[in-house]
């Protein structure tokens, strides 16, 4: 891995880092921060309510962030981003045990901290590495990333356990915001590239790549997951089974300990080829192992599922996000045009979260609380496992003529 990070430009290390400190800070507080908000009512609508309000945020503000982008820069709304996150926990720790009054504001303003974190994201990504290359990066920044988390969960759960009540909680979300202002300062270290002043926006809505225009349906079906199961149906499901924020710790250490070793055989062995491949495994091996611990809710299902989630989701993650990528790079004038495809992949992925979340309250109409955990958890994924012949039709298909032609040119 040393090799391949030496291979990167001093910018594209410096930014590695900083998300390294990101992601501490977010892993510091990211799972507890669900368990925080359920125990205010002890129910999973709040949950619920919350990432339905993030989710309308992102669609209506990530316009605005983009413009704010072509104004100054990527990176400016990245570090924009690192600002808002910081005062949302900010007001988590305000209104305390009031937070459910409050809850509007609160995803709002994760859903604003969001838009801007990852405009600035994407387009990093994009500018700051090739597609021959993306697939090692991508897994790289994993690695660094979920380094954090093996140290960061168990070290919230062990602070929260020592105090009553919530105080831990805010412990834990105090350490999330120093680590977000360092992540802030690391920042300002990666210049990134600007983008054309002149929108593309409708362009690409009527003339996207064609590959792009049949991604839709994926970032719809990303999104139906992402906007429930990602966001907080594993962590209450690890809770429940794991009893109490101690054990969840342990068991996020644990899990993070896994991934790590996956990133780092992923980095050295995959490539481009094989991202439909990666995928498909990664999706049927996450559907099973829900299904696994919604069954048979015990330590040995935990363990697991502590074994198997984490490498199924970031070779998911990985995979699809660098296939999102190469269909952008498919249109021949993406380098003006880039900006305004990623606002254009929000507008599905986002109303896909809606949608994950409507369907989530609706099983609630239908379920009780006992029931309805398990049950969720073990529908969602089958989704991941529907779009497995979606990405086939989409990318084993030969190349279209445009892109031969740019690609000889």
């Amino acid at each position: 891995m040393l090799q391949i990070f030496k291979s990167f430009s001093t910018e594209l290390k410096f930014y590695l880092v900083m998300n390294t400190f990101f992601s501490f800070g977010g892993a510091l507080s990211g799972i507890f921060q669900s368990v925080f908000l359920w125990k205010l009512d002890k129910t999973y609508s709040l949950l619920a309510r919350f990432s339905l309000h993030w989710s309308v945020a992102i669609i209506l503000c990530f316009g605005i962030c983009a413009w704010i982008a072509r104004k100054t820069s990527p990176m400016i709304t990245m570090r924009l981003g690192f600002i808002c996150y910081l005062i949302t926990y900010l007001i988590m720790l305000f209104y305390h045990a009031n937070l459910n009054e409050h809850i509007l504001l609160l995803g709002f303003l994760n859903g604003l901290a969001m838009s801007l974190y990852y405009v600035g994201v994407h387009l990093a990504i994009l500018d700051l590495t090739t597609n021959e290359q993306r697939d090692k990066f991508l897994y790289v920044q994993g690695i660094l990333m979920t380094i954090g988390g093996v140290i960061a969960p168990l070290l919230s759960g062990i602070i929260i356990s020592q105090f009553n009540g919530m105080k831990g909680y805010y412990v834990v979300f105090t350490g999330t915001c120093i680590f977000f202002f360092i992540a802030f300062l690391t920042s300002l270290k990666v210049k990134g590239k600007p983008v054309s002043s002149k929108s593309h926006f409708w362009d690409v809505v009527k003339k996207p790549s064609p590959e792009w225009k049949k991604m839709y349906l994926v970032m719809f079906s990303d999104g139906v997951v992402s906007g429930v199961y990602t966001t907080f149906l594993i962590t209450m499901m690890t809770f429940k089974v794991a009893g109490g924020e101690l054990n969840l710790g342990i068991y996020n250490t644990f899990a993070q300990l896994v991934a790590v070793c996956a990133f780092y055989f992923l980095a050295k062995l995959t490539n481009q080829n094989d991202r439909i491949k990666i995928f498909a495994v990664g999706a049927i091996c996450i559907l099973l192992s829900s299904i696994l611990i919604s069954s048979l809710p015990y330590l040995i299902s935990l363990i697991i599922f502590g074994i198997v989630s984490p490498v199924a989701m970031n070779m998911i993650n990985t995979s699809m996000n660098a296939m999102i990528y190469e269909s952008i790079e498919r249109d021949p004038n993406y380098k003006n045009k880039r900006l305004d495809y990623i606002i254009i992949r929000e507008i599905p992925l986002g109303i896909g979260r809606i949608i994950g979340v409507f369907i989530f309250l609706a099983l609630g109409k239908y379920f009780n609380l006992e029931a309805l955990l398990p049950i969720s958890f073990s529908f969602f994924p089958i989704i991941y496992v529907v779009m497995i012949p979606i990405l086939y039709l989409i990318w084993k298909k030969p190349l279209s003529k445009s892109v031969l032609q740019s690609k000889e040119v």
